[in-house]
C-alpha cells in the first residue's frame, strides 16, 4: 500500500518584510510556532527578494534586495522541524530573472513564479489580455524558464493555476496551453528535479467546480515524473491554515504519494 503524500510542511511563505504582506504578526516565530502545533516537518520562509545584480527590478521589486530579505535572520531554531531561508523571486521572460548565480546559495530554496500576470507591464505584455495570448504567454515562459542555467533541485515553479489578469479568465487559458509543449516543460523539470507546487491559496472553497483545468497542468506534470511540494503563500497568519485544511483533497485528487514529494537538496551551485 503507498504511502500518502505528506502533508507536513509549507514550502512557501511570506513574512512581513515582504511588501505584500501587512500582517505584522507574519514572522519567522509565529510561522514556526504554527508549524510545530500541527506536525510540520519542514518549513521554507520565502519572502520577495531581487538581486541588485540582476538587471531591470520594478520599483516595487528593487527595495527587497538581500540586505532586506536578511533581516530575517537568524531563524529560529526547532529540535522538531527544519525551518528553512529561501525567497521567492521573478521571472519575467528571456533572461531576465530576479536572481543571479552569485546568490544561488544563499537560499535554500528559491521560489519561482512564471505567471504574476498582474504585473502588467513587467511581467504580462499589456497587449496581452485575452485567453488565447495569456495560454501562449504562459506556455512560452515555462519553456524560457527551462532554459536558464538555476540549481533545480532547490527550485519550486509557484501558483501554476492561478494568475489575476482582468477579464480574462486564467482556467479558460489553463485549457488552451498546448500539451505536446507543457510534456516537454514538465519532463526537463522533473528530469533535473525541480519541485511543483500545490499552492493552497489557488484551491478556494469550490475549485472542483473547475478541477479538471485547476488540475491539468499538474496532471500533465505528474505523467512527466515531477515532484510537487505544499504551500500556503501566506500573507497573513489566518492564511498559514491553508494547508492542513485544503491541500489533502487535492493530492488526493491528484493521486499523489509519498513518492511524489519533492524537497529541496541543499547543492553547492558554483
Amino acid at each position: 500500500m503507498p504511502i500518502p503524500f505528506p502533508i507536513n510542511h509549507d514550502l512557501h511563505n511570506h513574512t512581513a518584510l515582504s511588501e505584500c504582506c501587512a500582517d505584522e504578526k507574519m514572522t519567522a516565530a509565529n510561522t514556526l510556532a504554527f508549524a510545530k502545533e500541527h506536525g510540520y516537518e519542514k518549513v521554507v520562509i520565502t519572502d520577495h527578494f531581487w538581486d541588485p545584480a540582476a538587471p531591470g527590478a520594478s520599483d516595487w521589486y528593487a527595495p527587497q534586495d538581500l540586505d532586506h530579505v536578511r533581516k530575517i535572520l537568524p531563524l529560529p531554531k526547532s529540535d522538531t522541524l527544519e525551518l528553512l531561508f529561501g525567497c521567492e523571486t521573478e521571472f519575467c521572460g528571456g533572461n531576465k530573472i530576479g536572481i543571479t548565480r552569485d546568490c544561488y546559495n544563499v537560499f535554500d530554496m528559491i521560489v519561482v513564479p512564471v505567471n504574476h500576470f498582474h504585473m502588467e507591464g513587467f511581467v504580462r505584455p499589456v497587449d496581452c489580455n485575452d485567453e488565447v495570448k495569456v495560454a501562449e504567454l504562459l506556455t512560452a515562459r515555462l519553456e524560457e524558464l527551462c532554459r536558464l542555467s538555476l540549481p533545480w533541485r532547490k527550485i519550486g515553479v509557484a501558483h501554476l493555476n492561478a494568475a489575476n489578469i482582468e477579464g480574462v479568465d486564467y482556467n479558460v487559458a489553463l485549457g488552451l496551453a498546448p500539451e505536446a509543449r507543457l510534456r516537454e516543460v514538465f519532463r526537463f523539470l522533473g528530469k533535473n528535479g525541480a519541485g511543483i507546487e500545490l499552492n493552497a491559496a489557488c484551491f478556494l472553497p469550490g475549485w472542483r467546480e473547475y478541477e479538471d483545468a485547476a488540475l491539468r497542468l499538474f496532471r500533465i506534470a505528474l505523467e512527466e515524473n515531477c515532484r510537487f511540494y505544499c504551500a500556503s503563500d501566506a500573507h497573513a497568519t489566518t492564511e498559514l491554515g491553508a494547508v492542513p485544511e485544503r491541500m489533502r483533497e487535492v493530492a488526493d485528487a491528484l493521486g499523489l504519494v509519498a513518492a511524489n514529494a519533492f524537497s529541496p537538496k541543499y547543492i553547492n551551485n558554483d
